[in-house]
């Protein structure tokens, strides 16, 4: 929708607001008509002297549930038992002239059957000597939008493998923990992938490695794919047992998974980077590795 629409369409509503403060509700039909023909949302919502709404397109009810506009208009409060808690805080500064009403409002709604919503709201404050008497705006429904970004955000972050984050995901997190505390990393190698992949195909090499990151997602959250057989697992505010108790589960679950694997372990309660700690791990899962291949050679 361009500018210029946007701009006749708030001139429609401040008219719109300012005729039915002084002309009874049965002279204002034709004003309205162009709001119950369209699909987006049109509101216009008083402050003062008291919250209520004055007009709410029908097509509310399409995307919340029947009955919802009626509900609004009997209770003006009614938008706040509906928004989703993390966007609540949004709507009353919207309401009490805290936003930026130049830019594109996004919040979430819920539906009669309990779902959320993506809505993306132009709005424009109406003043009265100074102090904000009315909100009125224009709400579009960009669920498959926010739908499709939130699938390549997804996508973006996660190895389409096994499920796990991936490298990206991982370098997103070492950014944001430079001054993290009591931090230990994990780093998990698949032995003998190259042998599985060349004796039983590649196809049976993806599965062993979706058996390991199932394992490991099962254990913990904050896993990480960086590339062909290495995992890494991040975990923040661990004390260091808790981490050496988490290795313990993972060697015992891959083994009872018939899965050989080397780990290692490093942790510091205020590393100096993130990156070295990182490379403390590694060098021990290389240790561990070089042992496992040492014990095989005194079988």
């Amino acid at each position: 929708m361009t500018l210029f629409f946007w701009g006749i369409l708030v001139g429609f509503l401040i008219a719109l607001w300012l005729y039915k403060r002084q002309q009874p509700y049965s002279q204002t039909l034709s004003f309205m008509h162009f709001g119950n023909q369209a699909k987006d949302v049109i509101y216009i919502f008083e402050t003062k002297p008291a919250w209520r709404f004055r007009y709410i397109s029908p097509s509310l009810d399409l995307y919340l549930g029947e009955g919802t506009v009626m509900q609004s208009y009997s209770d003006a409060r009614e938008c706040f038992r509906r928004i989703h808690p993390d966007d609540r805080r949004l709507l009353l500064d919207k309401v009490e002239g805290r936003v930026n009403y130049e830019e594109a409002i996004l919040q979430r709604w819920r539906t009669n059957e309990g779902a959320y919503v993506w809505f993306e709201e132009y709005t424009t404050p109406i003043y009265e000597n100074g102090e904000i008497v009315a909100v009125q705006g224009v709400i579009r429904n960009i669920e498959a939008a926010m739908t499709e970004r939130e699938r390549l955000m997804y996508e973006s972050r996660h190895d389409s493998l096994t499920g796990v984050f991936n490298r990206r995901a991982f370098e997103e997190t070492v950014g944001r923990a430079r001054k993290a505390c009591d931090v230990g990393i994990i780093v998990l190698d698949v032995n003998d992938l190259k042998i599985v992949n060349d004796e039983e195909g590649h196809s049976a090499g993806d599965r062993l490695l979706k058996r390991v990151g199932t394992i490991l997602q099962s254990i913990e959250s904050s896993v990480y794919r960086l590339g062909g057989d290495e995992f890494v697992l991040f975990l923040e505010m661990m004390p260091e047992d808790a981490c050496e108790r988490m290795v313990c589960q993972i060697e015992a679950a891959c083994q009872k998974e018939s899965i050989s694997v080397a780990i290692g372990l490093a942790w510091s309660s205020c590393p100096e980077t993130i990156e070295a700690l990182w490379q403390r791990a590694d060098d021990a899962m290389y240790e561990q590795k070089r042992q496992q291949k040492t014990d095989l050679l005194d079988v």
